[in-house]
């Protein structure tokens, strides 16, 4: 008679271990999922509302001199709670280091210019995402240094702007043209002649205020922005997660985003509202901006009519941040732009 063989049994695993392996798999899971939850909000925060950030000590300083570099400064707020800074032109002996650079460049192409503390029109300067109107001081600087009284206001989510979050002039853009045409009754300037200039967030705000109807901007320079945000969050998503990971968070993000603001990602398309532009348009781009690509920005200027007085440069080696200040003569460049379309009204 054949003798059975006994097949080893596997053994079990204890009760208590296998209650704690089911615990520690949904802990894993739960932990997963708030850190999901934590970088999609932090990615909604930093692109509706990022971090606000005190003035600058530099800044803070240059605000008490800026007489001496030519100008006076003024602080405004609309009635619908904007607050903005007012740069005007003062009659010098001499130009800053900065006036003095700007219009020896302007000289060099034979413009002409207006002399020290004259104002020939005024330029709206609309500040990038994590900006303030503080950070542009340097840049009214050099305009007023050629005839530009300058508006500078703080776009909402922004420096002193009460409003907590941006939606990149979808919902804000009439606040803006009004906040300008409320200084320019308190300060008694004519609305034209007047010039718009608008860096990345900033960019997209001005194609949307120069759009509107009642829009007096008579010449825009957008400088290191896009043609859609849509487009930005998901390549900038996918560039740090992974095409998968980050085909999900950018889903998600635009889904908080639109519950947060009101206003759903796909609406902030500068292109789209880019056929309704009728004022020359000069679109600047940094060869080596890696926040907002080249690509998008080129979308942004073929999307301009066809018909329209407009150009595109890029700006050799500059990066997002550092555009304006590299040794192109950008603005330069910028103020020939403004001064060749400058009209009265």
């Amino acid at each position: 008679m054949q003798q059975e063989i006994e097949l080893p049994k596997p053994e079990c695993i204890p009760f208590p271990l296998k209650r704690m392996l089911v615990r520690l798999g949904i802990w894993l899971v739960l932990l997963t999922g708030v850190l999901y939850g934590v970088i999609v909000w932090w990615c909604v925060s930093e692109i509706a509302s990022p971090e606000r950030r005190p003035v600058s000590t530099a800044n803070q300083e240059f605000f008490k001199e800026t007489s001496q570099a030519g100008f006076t400064v003024e602080k405004f707020e609309s009635k619908d709670g904007m607050p903005c800074l007012v740069c005007t032109p003062k009659p010098m002996d001499s130009f800053s280091k900065k006036g003095e650079a700007i219009r020896g460049q302007l000289l060099e192409k034979e413009m002409t210019l207006a002399s020290s503390g004259e104002i020939i029109g005024t330029l709206l300067i609309l500040h990038g995402r994590t900006g303030m109107k503080e950070d542009y001081l340097a840049v009214a600087e050099r305009f007023c240094a050629v005839g530009f009284r300058c508006v500078i206001p703080d776009l909402p989510g922004h420096g002193a702007n009460k409003e907590p979050f941006t939606t990149y002039g979808v919902l804000e853009a009439p606040k803006v043209l009004k906040c300008y045409k409320e200084a320019s009754v308190k300060y008694g300037f004519a609305q034209q002649p007047s010039m718009m200039l608008g860096q990345s967030m900033g960019g997209a705000y001005a194609v949307r205020v120069a759009a509107l109807d009642e829009s007096p901007f008579q010449a825009m320079v957008v400088v290191s922005s896009f043609d859609k945000l849509q487009t930005v969050v998901r390549g900038q998503t996918r560039e740090l997660l992974g095409d998968v990971l980050g085909a999900a968070v950018s889903g998600s993000v635009e889904h908080v985003f639109g519950w947060r603001t009101g206003v759903k990602i796909s609406e902030i398309n500068t292109a789209k509202k880019a056929p309704n532009i009728r004022i020359p348009t000069m679109v600047i781009h940094g060869e080596s901006d890696k926040s907002i690509p080249l690509a998008s920005g080129k979308k942004l200027y073929h999307s301009l009519p066809s018909d329209l007085e407009k150009q595109w440069l890029e700006v050799p080696e500059a990066a997002h941040n550092n555009i304006l200040i590299t040794d192109y003569p950008l603005y330069a460049t910028m103020a020939e732009w403004f001064l060749n379309f400058l009209k009265e009204s």
